[in-house]
């Protein structure tokens, strides 16, 4: 009998000294993150898992415009946490969509770019938190677009017939409508019904050129060869760039168009604090070289640009020079003209 007794004793001893081994087990609980497609790599999800026993759930879109209409059909519900790109703000506050960030619990606000901080949007980011930005850059094929003879060097040049079926595009109205305006010398932001309803022409000018429609992971197709020119976010690119070293990026004689998503707590979310600790989480700085490292869009961490490696630092596509970045026109806000913007770009993509 106290053999046996001995025996259990020692099967426990080596049980309890096992799982000591083991990573930090799940506490049970659960963040709910709405968040664009390819952005947050799972490893980083993952790691926060093990620091702090959150496990983060993950749902994906693929505009501001599809996760508005899941939000306010109920997704405030769904989602703790969604990240927003700053031209959508407003709505999302005036809609009661959104709830205050308590910024007490932030530990590494200092480590974001002051620049990013305190925009017109949200000037105390009362609702915002930055995460990362968008610049939406001309990608080329050098090879395809020499064996075309095609050369880009403004907006205009997008819709050379050489280009036929040869440009993929992000799928987002505010980025294609404005490069139509900006291609007619006018503001990307207006609110001007005949100035956004007369983009159509150069809008169908553009249609067959374009191959695919496609933002969840544009720059496949530029990778493969299979297309000459991307319209793309500079995330894409940059991939695209690690990729095939036929890609570059050309920045033409308009600016670019800039974005900037951001970190926010739905209406209605359940879990308020673990969203704060994963905000926190994410701009530390190693965290955040570990999603530049797989997504490389627009820093807005300063403290992760210091470790940054020459993997990213090196990459057009990538790390965008800051001349572009300060040239570029940050998509703002146009309420009830938004209805006009996806008009004319419904009509393109379906003629």
């Amino acid at each position: 009998m106290k053999k046996r007794w001995i025996s259990m004793f020692l099967i426990l001893i080596l049980c309890v000294t096992a799982l000591s081994g083991c990573k930090k087990s799940s506490s049970g609980e659960k963040l709910y993150i709405y968040n664009w497609t390819e952005y947050i790599p799972q490893e980083v999800y993952d790691a926060f898992e093990e620091e702090t026993g959150i496990e983060v759930i993950e749902s994906t879109f693929s505009s501001n415009e599809e996760m508005l209409a899941k939000l306010t059909a109920g997704g405030s519900d769904q989602y703790d946490m969604v990240v927003a790109s700053n031209y959508v703000l407003k709505a999302m506050i005036e809609q009661d969509l959104i709830q205050p960030i308590h910024k007490e619990n932030l530990n590494n606000l200092e480590n974001i770019s002051a620049t990013a901080m305190g925009q017109d949007y949200d000037p105390e980011n009362t609702y915002s938190i930055p995460f990362m930005s968008t610049i939406t850059v001309i990608a080329i094929n050098k090879n395809k677009c020499q064996e075309l003879g095609v050369e880009i060097k403004k907006f205009d040049d997008l819709l050379n017939p050489a280009l036929e079926n040869n440009i993929v595009v992000v799928d987002d109205v505010r980025e294609i409508v404005g490069i139509a305006l900006k291609a007619q010398g006018q503001d990307s932001n207006s609110t001007d019904e005949s100035v956004i309803k007369g983009t159509l022409p150069w809008l169908e000018q553009l249609q067959p050129n374009v191959k695919a429609y496609d933002s969840d992971s544009p720059k496949t197709l530029l990778a493969a060869n299979e297309v000459a020119v991307g319209i793309i976010y500079n995330t894409d690119a940059g991939m695209a760039i690690k990729e095939n070293a036929d890609i570059d990026v050309v920045f033409t004689e308009e600016p670019c168009e800039i974005s900037v998503d951001n970190f926010v707590l739905t209406a209605n979310a359940k879990n308020v604090e673990n969203a704060e600790k994963f905000i926190d989480f994410i701009h530390e700085p190693e965290i955040y070289k570990m999603i530049l490292d797989e997504f490389p869009s627009v820093c807005l961490n300063d403290a992760a640009m210091e470790i940054l490696e020459a993997d990213y630092l090196d990459n057009p596509g990538s790390n965008v020079e800051r001349s572009e970045i300060e040239r570029a026109t940050l998509i703002g806000e146009v309420g009830d003209a938004v209805t006009w913007y996806d008009e004319v770009f419904t009509k393109m993509k379906t003629n």
